[in-house]
């Protein structure tokens, strides 16, 4: 290469913020994130285990957390160990014990303050560690399975919205802790309500939703397109907010002979990272959940699957970070 090419390169380089042993076309590639949720979802192990099978670290680790169970506090030491492998925590935040004690887990109670200790601990805990913390706070709120959902207890969208910027200035209000390290994930089930929940967007980073491929007798097999089009078209015309697929998968279903769960991952990655450039990440269900009557969402059922899905990885237009 003659020198003047190398320093137009070089210079490039600098303008892209990307280190100088990176190509320039490599930069040039619109990047997704691609994570990962496993039901060992804080065990170090379980974060290795997941990187040899598919061949690369995930950007994003979903980490469980409940308000009122063993694994209420922040998990310093377990956020540590994923932020020296590169990658972001996205904490599925979940106001409850999981019970369903209406005196003790509606929106009101948030509201209320009955756990603002709580909340400026966890807060304070996250900001101490200082990486980046994504929290899906009240998941699906717009759903009513939940208990902080759309129609238990005397939850109202109000009131979600009233709990969500109480919990949110507890963080990053004037009076709060100050931890701008952590970003906050807006994220929904279906289109039902979605305006009437949202806070709006000055307390929300990213906006999210659930998207599965459920499969016959549930559903019909459907596209990752077809899956994901009803909550992207709703949320383009809610914000101009990023977006995470935030817990997605297909089920395995090998009595249904036009279930095509590997062919689904081949074409469906492509296919929305082309359609809809807001999509900045894309979060894997690889959880069997069977034991609750739901599907079989694994990566490896089968395992023609995880070796389409090891190719995805392989791309360097799924090896995006979270922005």
């Amino acid at each position: 290469m003659k020198p003047a090419r190398l320093l137009f390169v070089a210079i490039l380089a600098a303008a892209l913020l990307i280190p100088a042993s990176t190509s320039v076309a490599d930069a040039a590639i619109r990047k997704v994130a691609l994570g990962v949720s496993e039901l060992d979802n804080q065990n170090v192990a379980a974060v290795d285990a997941y990187k040899s099978s598919v061949g690369r670290a995930p950007a994003l680790w979903a980490v469980w957390s409940d308000w009122g169970g063993a694994n209420r506090a922040f998990p310093t030491s377990f956020m540590s160990a994923l932020r020296t492998r590169g990658i972001v925590p996205m904490v599925n935040w979940e106001p409850t014990d999981g019970g369903a004690d209406c005196t003790k887990w509606a929106n009101s109670n948030i509201i209320r303050g009955d756990y603002d200790a709580y909340i400026r601990q966890w807060a304070a805990a996250a900001k101490a560690y200082g990486g980046r913390v994504i929290v899906r706070f009240a998941q699906e709120m717009n759903g009513y399975w939940f208990i902080w959902g759309y129609g238990r207890c005397t939850n109202t969208p109000a009131k979600f919205r009233a709990a969500w910027i109480h919990v949110w200035n507890i963080f990053r209000g004037p009076s709060g802790v100050g931890a701008t390290n952590v970003k906050f994930l807006w994220s929904i089930y279906g289109t039902y309500k979605l305006r009437a929940h949202y806070p709006g967007n000055s307390y929300v980073d990213y906006v999210g939703f659930t998207g599965y491929n459920w499969g016959p007798p549930t559903r019909a097999w459907a596209s990752m397109v077809s899956n994901f089009n009803p909550s992207m078209t709703a949320l383009a015309n809610l914000t101009t907010k990023p977006v995470i697929a935030a817990e997605m998968g297909a089920a395995y279903l090998p009595n249904c002979a036009t279930c095509n769960k590997p062919a689904w991952i081949t074409t469906g990655y492509p296919a929305v990272r082309a359609k809809w450039p807001r999509l900045k990440a894309i979060v894997y269900f690889d959880i069997d959940m069977t034991f609750v009557n739901q599907p079989n969402w694994r990566l490896d059922s089968p395992p023609g699957a995880l070796t389409a899905y090891r190719a995805i990885v392989a791309q360097r237009a799924f090896q995006g970070s979270i922005p």
